[in-house]
């Protein structure tokens, strides 16, 4: 398997039972997830380990996580100030590939969507213009 232009061993990679038996024992956030982060980056020189934070309708977002048997999606629904994300081990999830078209056709209008709006404001200002200071609205 070749991600990012780094050839991945899957042998070397976690399997499903020991990231999911992990994050049980250590925490289910990503305090507990970034050590696995670390290891991966010590392995293989990436993190093999994404935020995808975009909803899904279900979950405020996920992580994209590459194991041994494939890609296993880790929802989440909070966010803690010390410990992150809080994940929703009980609807961790395989990804085939429908399911990551279906994440890249989402970014992509996503992110295509924010940028035009973005472009936008950036053009709704004269140049060297700042925002101008008014009353909050409230």
């Amino acid at each position: 398997m070749i991600i990012n232009n780094i050839q991945i061993d899957r042998h070397k990679l976690l399997s499903k039972s020991e990231v999911l038996e992990y994050l049980h024992a250590y925490g289910e956030d990503d305090r507990a997830l970034a050590h696995i982060r670390d290891f991966y980056y010590k392995t293989f020189g990436n993190e093999l380990i994404w935020r995808y934070p975009v909803s899904d309708g279900k979950h405020l977002g996920l992580f994209i996580v590459i194991i041994r048997e494939g890609v296993i999606s880790l929802p989440y629904d909070a966010v803690d100030r010390e410990d992150g994300e809080l994940l929703e081990l009980s609807d961790a999830a395989m990804f085939n590939a429908d399911d990551i078209q279906y994440l890249i056709d989402d970014w992509r209008y996503f992110s295509d969507d924010l940028l035009r709006s973005m472009s936008d404001m950036q053009r709704s200002y004269a140049p060297n213009e700042t925002c101008p200071e008014t009353e909050p609205a409230i």
